[in-house]
């Protein structure tokens, strides 16, 4: 038994996940450009610290002793953010402050984007504990080499500063653009694909109900094909199935009805029998019509029933001689009807074949009484008419071929020759043989067709997959 669905919880449903995924990739979207903006934030700050450290040293030049106090001093470096300011002038000199010991010196003139990266992070890591040395030319004059020591406390707290802010607006960008996608996918997407599942799943519970009809779009898109198109399918298969039921309530009618039909036939037939012994010219010229046309509506009723009876069986499928099963088809047909027809079996002994024997049996039984019935009264050259069989290999199939040298099939019955009730090959005839035919060959995975008829002749082939 298959099991039921039903529409998701909002945790599990789809609106829920695209919320999800768009909040994720706006976040991923925002690491990409943080990573890039913290290293250019540490540039900027240490070229800003060269460039204060450069405009320290020109309070020099108004000194006649090329020095200035300590308090001074202090107070450059201070407003500076630095400890010491060496200038390579070519030669390097120290101009304020003193050299301390330092743990890592960065040369901004070999800097490249990856080891701005590297060295940004790394100040992340060392969390401003560290003593450090900047080299670089200065803004104001950029042939001048400027030398600073700094500790990294300062740089490592703007550094955090920045990837707070760049966080928060990052959080609050992610939750705005989620949302706004979350909205558009609700009203494009979400509530469309929601009214289209909750339709599939009433339909599949009420089929017969139309006021759970799923209406069709308007929209020119995918959803909107998607939701006409089944609509549209709703509405067939709502139709079929009220066709089908109707169809079922009135086979159920015309079965009883056969039954008393055939009952009464069989009593009819009973009594025309006693018309054979009759000796009245009359009489004698109408009784074998009368028997003819009782036989015909006996064998409707039969036919009918049987064909209504008839239940889809998974074919039960061994290996076999095609030619022997062959010879008991002719066998049997030849047995039931004195006709003068001439049977030819050309299937050779070696053809193997893999179906099922009761149901192929079937097959060629149906189609042999159609040739013989097409050929019966026929004369030609050789005398009676000619039934042949023949079987070859094609591929990965068995093609089987039932030829006979009738007249032919009307053209108007070719285009419904294989359904039932309205393709029969000769007049009086249900049509069931060719219909039933059919669904067997498809049921072992092959099919029947019509391959010629005309003046000379009629030939049908069947197709069955080859066993491995």
């Amino acid at each position: 038994m298959p099991t039921t669905s039903s529409t998701p919880s909002p945790a599990r449903s789809l609106s829920a996940r695209l919320l999800l995924l768009t909040i994720a990739f706006v976040l991923l979207g925002e690491i990409l450009i943080y990573v890039p903006s913290i290293s250019r934030f540490r540039k900027v700050y240490i070229e800003e610290r060269i460039s204060a450290g450069h405009l320290a040293t020109q309070s020099l030049e108004a000194s006649t002793s090329g020095r200035v106090d300590r308090q001074l001093e202090e107070d450059l470096l201070n407003h500076a953010g630095v400890l010491a300011v060496t200038l390579h002038t070519p030669r390097a000199r120290l101009m304020l402050g003193r050299l301390p010991a330092v743990e890592r010196v960065f040369d901004l003139r070999a800097a490249t984007p990856w080891t701005l990266i590297v060295d940004a992070f790394d100040v992340l890591w060392h969390g401003g504990e560290r003593t450090i040395r900047a080299l670089g030319p200065s803004p104001q004059d950029p042939g001048l080499l400027v030398d600073i020591s700094m500790r990294e406390r300062a740089l490592w707290n703007s550094m955090v500063d920045y990837s707070w802010r760049i966080f928060n607006l990052s959080i609050v960008l992610s939750l705005l653009t989620a949302l706004m996608v979350y909205l558009s996918l609700q009203l494009l997407m979400v509530r469309p694909l929601r009214r289209i599942t909750e339709s599939v799943i009433a339909f599949r519970d009420q089929p017969e109900h139309t006021d759970i009809a799923l209406k069709s779009s308007t929209r020119r898109d995918e959803i909107g094909v998607v939701q006409t198109e089944l609509a549209n399918m709703q509405a067939g298969l709502r139709q079929a199935l009220a066709q089908k039921t109707r169809l079922a309530a009135l086979g159920a009618a015309v079965s009883k009805i056969n039954h008393d039909l055939r009952n009464l036939l069989a009593n009819a037939m009973l009594l025309s029998d006693s018309l054979d012994i009759s000796q009245d010219p009359k009489v004698k010229q109408i009784a074998p019509r009368l028997v003819e046309s009782m036989e015909r509506a006996a064998k409707l009723c039969s036919d009918t029933l049987n064909f209504a009876r008839a239940e889809t069986v998974d074919p039960q499928k061994r290996r076999f001689a095609l030619k022997d099963l062959v010879d008991e088809v002719i066998a049997t047909i030849e047995g039931q009807a004195g006709l003068m027809v001439r049977w030819r079996n050309e299937v050779d002994e070696s053809t193997i074949v893999q179906a099922d024997r009761d149901q192929l049996f079937r097959v060629l039984m149906n189609l042999g009484r159609n040739a013989q019935q097409a050929v019966q009264g026929q004369v030609d050259g050789d005398g009676a008419g000619l039934v042949s069989f023949m079987a070859w290999q094609s591929g990965r199939e068995i093609l089987i071929e039932i030829a006979d040298t009738g007249p032919g099939i009307a053209e108007s019955a070719r285009d419904h020759l294989f359904e039932a009730f309205a393709g029969s090959t000769h007049p009086g005839g249900t049509g069931l043989g060719l219909a039933i035919a059919r669904e067997i060959m498809r049921a072992h995975g092959g099919d029947i067709e019509l391959d010629r008829s005309g003046s000379d002749g009629t030939a049908f082939r069947l197709r069955l997959p080859m066993g491995r």
